[in-house]
């Protein structure tokens, strides 16, 4: 970040950094949790489970598929969602640069008034970004790890009920 510390960069990026803190010790959290709920032994054992003890097995097994893929899909959300905080915070940091030069026309536009929203556009668009990244990243892994995990799971369920 040329120079610029972390801490620095928290103070420019303003109250909104604290949205993508929160935003990125969840999809952390999610992805944690998708790693041991979703591990393939434990999952389909409780799901024959289930399906065993369900009155309309077909049912209960769209019910599973569904409760996976929407727990996955909390990291599509997260990616979704953490770029336009950082695009909320460009144009809130704009704002405040052009604002600053408005009420400051007799000063003469000094560089420091823009540095400083430009500062808070730039570190909000920069910390959206590396918090949707990976976000989408591990959605798609986890995405493919629930399908192939569904499949394995249709196939199990397949053997028990035929």
């Amino acid at each position: 970040m040329n120079g610029i510390t972390f801490g620095e960069a928290w103070n420019y990026g303003g109250p909104l950094m604290w949205v993508l803190a929160f935003f990125s010790v969840m999809s952390l959290t999610v992805a944690l949790y998708l790693y041991f709920a979703h591990r393939k032994a434990p999952f389909i054992d409780a799901a024959l489970a289930r399906l065993k003890k369900a009155k309309d097995p077909e049912a209960e097994g769209a019910r599973i598929a569904e409760r996976a893929y929407a727990s996955v899909d909390w990291l599509a959300d997260i990616a979704a969602i953490a770029p336009l905080v950082g695009l909320l915070g460009t144009v809130l940091g704009m704002f405040q640069a052009f604002g600053g030069i408005a009420t400051d026309v007799a000063a003469g536009a000094k560089p420091i008034v823009l540095a400083q929203g430009v500062s808070q556009a730039i570190v909000t668009t920069i910390f959206g970004l590396v918090v949707a990244i990976p976000s989408l990243v591990m959605h798609a892994f986890f995405r493919r790890r629930t399908a192939r995990l569904m499949a394995a799971l249709e196939e199990k369920a397949d053997e028990v009920f035929a």
